[in-house]
């Protein structure tokens, strides 16, 4: 690196409070880089989907977007682990990446033949932004040892949290002048972009162990994983590891509360809008602006705050706490936040508790779920992971729905939902009880001698 760049490096590590020894900036530099440009590129996708469905559907087309998601998933996983079992899997998460760049410039062309491509593009950016992100942890699980990824991981993802920001930042000046489909051919530079990068760092985090170098450990790596496999998917390796089963209910719960969350948040500013704009010579309009207002300010502050955790918390809680007394925090904030919104079902104060929780999920938790699969083997970290980042996800979207339409069928207001949450929330402690006490197991045995 220039001396420009070490001085950067240094002073990211120094805020992050994380330790990256000599010689590993060159490939962790990378690995910042390709997840900084994922995430830019997810986020420049994340504005260019909601004018394309809405153009051709209605906000429902959302709802049923999101369930077709999850059913394509199902059949999605086998399908994946079926070639991670014939391809070795650092190369197969380049395959990917590529599928991806060519399912973009595919969308371009259809759409600017004039092909209504709305709602068929909803249902490829829930696959890739739970898939894509999978993959890249998916290759840095493979990659580091347990001691490396709990030390690094925190740092890796700060370039995702940078990321975020840059490509809503990005979208929202260059919609107007490259229309969606200029925004998603800029999107399949930067995954292509990602795809080198993760691909240099992955040469380069080998060649560090390899004095023949880079060349040469890869070809080892490869060729140590086209010789040992599980041929199980992983939805089967999932119900037969209970570690893995354990962190499987822990995602499915995290977006369970997310979500249900997010509706009663929804609920809530509807009727403050609706109270602001009586009275409003244009009351759609004056409804519209304060909604956009509040949702302005309060994503602003999600974003703020999850880059602030990320850099200055994060690392230094896996210090001096560990993962596993980490894995009590997000649980400890939904039983708190949830509780108190149950006692006052005000606005202002669910919006406070959303953004806390948000935040710390972006920051935090989503490190803490890459790090728990550093002590599996490399089919859970390639198959079993890729089941559970996406349809587990997506599953808890549509966990939450079933939650909702039960509720609504009971006449649950805010307070009813937010004890709904706490109740679930007593039972995430639990697992994460359980799940910690598994984890230490599997860490201790790791890192035994033999």
């Amino acid at each position: 690196m220039t001396s420009m760049a070490q001085h950067a490096a240094r002073a990211l590590e120094r805020l992050a409070g994380a330790s990256v020894r000599a010689g590993e900036w060159p490939a962790v530099a990378r690995f910042v880089g390709g997840l900084f440009l994922l995430l830019t590129a997810y986020y420049v996708l994340k504005v260019v989907r909601e004018p394309l469905i809405l153009a051709t559907g209605s906000a429902v087309s959302r709802s049923y977007a999101r369930a077709v998601q999850a059913g394509l998933l199902i059949g999605v996983v086998p399908i994946y682990s079926a070639l991670a079992n014939r391809i070795a899997p650092s190369v197969l998460v380049q395959y990917v990446f590529l599928f991806f760049v060519a399912s973009l410039l595919a969308f371009v062309g259809l759409g600017i033949a004039g092909l209504a491509v709305g709602f068929a593009f909803f249902v490829w950016l829930g696959i890739f932004s739970t898939m894509s992100i999978a993959q890249f942890w998916s290759l840095a699980n493979d990659l580091f040892t347990e001691t490396e990824g709990e030390r690094l991981f925190p740092l890796v993802a700060i370039g995702g949290t940078l990321g975020a920001i840059a490509g809503a930042q990005l979208a929202a000046q260059g919609i107007g002048l490259l229309g969606p489909f200029g925004l998603m051919l800029l999107a399949a530079l930067l995954v292509a972009g990602c795809m080198a990068c993760t691909a240099l760092g992955a040469r380069e985090w080998r060649a560090r162990t390899d004095p023949n170098g880079a060349e040469t450990s890869a070809a080892g790596a490869t060729s140590r994983a086209r010789s040992v496999h599980d041929p199980h998917n992983g939805f089967t390796l999932l119900l037969a590891d209970r570690y893995l089963l354990l962190i499987a209910c822990a995602v499915l719960l995290v977006n369970v509360v997310n979500t249900t969350g997010d509706y009663m948040l929804a609920e809530l500013v509807s009727r403050a809008a609706d109270a602001a704009s009586a009275g409003a010579a244009d009351a759609v309009a004056a409804r519209r602006t304060w909604i956009g207002a509040f949702y302005g300010n309060f994503q602003t502050a999600i974003s703020a705050l999850t880059a602030l955790a990320q850099m200055l918390l994060v690392a230094r809680l896996f210090q001096r706490a560990g993962l596993e007394r980490a894995l009590f925090v997000l649980p400890a904030i939904v039983l708190f936040g949830y509780g108190t919104v149950a006692l006052l079902p005000l606005l202002g104060l669910l919006a406070a508790v959303k953004v806390l929780e948000n935040s710390t999920e972006y920051s935090l938790q989503n490190t803490l779920q890459q790090a728990l699969f550093l002590p599996t083997s490399r089919d859970a970290k390639y198959k079993a992971k890729a089941a559970i980042d996406t349809f587990v996800v997506r599953a808890g979207d549509v966990g939450s729905a079933a939650l909702v339409w039960l509720g609504t069928q009971l006449a649950l207001d805010a307070r009813g939902f937010a004890v709904a949450n706490v109740l679930i929330g007593l039972l995430w402690l639990l697992l994460v009880v359980r799940l910690a006490r598994r984890h230490r197991e599997l860490s201790g045995a790791h890192l035994a001698p033999p």
